[in-house]
């Protein structure tokens, strides 16, 4: 039974160190979309200080709308990360019959059962809040 507990424990440790591996690309692609975001917000004061025209309006604004679907494609993996390690851990806790996952484990999956709504309403208010900076001045009189 003792050998069955430590491989119990040892796939845990793994799933869990998959899982924050996981979490730092998703932050570094997290910050690369902060900094696109910046990128077509400055594009788009820029584009309007120099009173481009319309081809220039269009071209920042469909600089602006490929960074809302990056944005979109980030936010969908950071999700799948969060939903593959409770998959993983799930799956885990049914291999392992007798023996129970961490106080850690059940709680997160606990946690993931009432579903991620607060993360997708933040991902999509970030996302749809810096692509209106980015476009709304350029094609709106905004200073009414």
């Amino acid at each position: 039974m003792e050998d069955i507990i430590i491989q119990s424990a040892m796939a845990e440790i793994a799933m869990w160190d998959a899982f924050h591996t996981g979490r730092s690309a998703n932050a570094t692609g997290l910050l690369a979309l902060v900094i696109a975001f910046w990128v077509a917000a400055r594009f788009s004061s820029v584009s309007m200080d120099k009173g481009t025209n319309l081809l220039g309006k269009v071209i920042v604004t469909s600089f602006a709308v490929s960074v809302f679907m990056f944005s979109m494609i980030v936010f969908t993996n950071i999700g799948n990360l969060f939903e593959g390690q409770a998959a993983a851990l799930a799956a885990l806790d049914a291999a392992n019959g007798d023996v129970d996952l961490s106080p850690a484990a059940q709680a997160y999956l606990a946690n993931q059962d009432e579903g991620n709504g607060f993360g997708i309403a933040m991902a999509w208010m970030m996302s749809v809040s810096a692509l209106a900076i980015a476009v709304l001045p350029m094609w709106f009189n905004t200073n009414d």
